[in-house]
């Protein structure tokens, strides 16, 4: 289950206050958890590492197991049930928000599907937030910021996996083969060119040579950010017909000449 964007989460929120705590919650077997409505001025993340959970979610329960990733706001609850004999494990951060009004900075329920990814970053974070010697403020933002940039990632994962199979399979080719052609394309998903376009009008509300050409600017940035290769390469890289086309689209496109958005990616001078 996923809310629309406008209508659960925003992005345009101040940053949290402080950190008030960070611990791996282990629920007793054979019994049910005492849950926390939250209260205002503070978030609590759920990070669910092992076991199994029930979540209230819009007055229905919801089942979580490793990997959901639970943000609680005022008024939510926490995990309020758990298996009594495969009790829930979670990762429990809680950060003191005074100025945030019920107003969500990221979905209420997402998943994190990375199992040693999840458990490597408890780990640590737990680790850190006992040690006096870390500086709180980085911890803070180091701690609260992965969870936020996970959520957010699942939800846009959420969207596409949402999508149509041959959409989802000719986005993939169009972002995958950089050289492939529209008629490939669309032969390969068993659509006629004209139905493709419709269906990318429908549902991506684009076209498909705009996917093609996102992701080609998409991979030249990186390129121009993390390496020194030559602009001629990189057109090539990017399945540009030559440098002064590829050049033409950039600048048309991000508003500087590849070389430009070298120096600024890199800060380094003309010379």
């Amino acid at each position: 289950m996923i809310a629309k964007k406008s209508d659960e989460w925003r992005e345009d929120v101040a940053y949290p206050r402080s950190l008030v705590s960070v611990g791996h919650y282990h629920q007793a077997p054979g019994c049910e958890p005492i849950f926390d409505t939250m209260r205002f001025g503070r978030e609590r993340i759920e990070l669910m590492t092992g076991g199994r959970g029930w979540l209230k979610v819009e007055g229905e329960w919801v089942e979580v197991t490793p990997g959901a990733l639970i943000w609680n706001v005022e008024g939510d609850q926490t995990i309020a049930r758990s298996d009594w004999k495969n009790p829930y494990r979670c990762l429990a951060v809680e950060i003191a928000t005074p100025y945030l009004r019920g107003l969500r900075r990221a979905p209420r329920l997402a998943w994190w599907r990375d199992a040693e990814e999840v458990n490597r970053f408890t780990e640590e974070a737990v680790r850190w937030a006992v040690d006096e010697r870390i500086d709180r403020t980085g911890l803070l933002a180091y701690v609260y910021g992965r969870l936020l940039f996970q959520s957010r990632l699942w939800a846009r994962t959420r969207e596409q996996e949402a999508l149509p199979e041959p959409v989802r399979h000719a986005v993939a080719l169009l972002e995958g083969e950089l050289s492939l052609r529209l008629g490939e394309v669309a032969k390969r998903v068993g659509w006629s060119v004209p139905y493709l376009h419709e269906a990318f009008r429908t549902h991506l509300g684009t076209t498909p040579h705009e996917v093609a050409l996102r992701r080609k600017m998409q991979l030249a940035r990186e390129r121009l950010a993390a390496t020194d290769h030559p602009v001629k390469r990189i057109a090539a890289e990017c399945g540009f017909g030559g440098a002064a086309a590829f050049c033409h689209a950039f600048r048309e496109r991000v508003g500087v000449t590849p070389l430009a958005y070298r120096r600024a990616a890199t800060g380094a001078r003309k010379g």
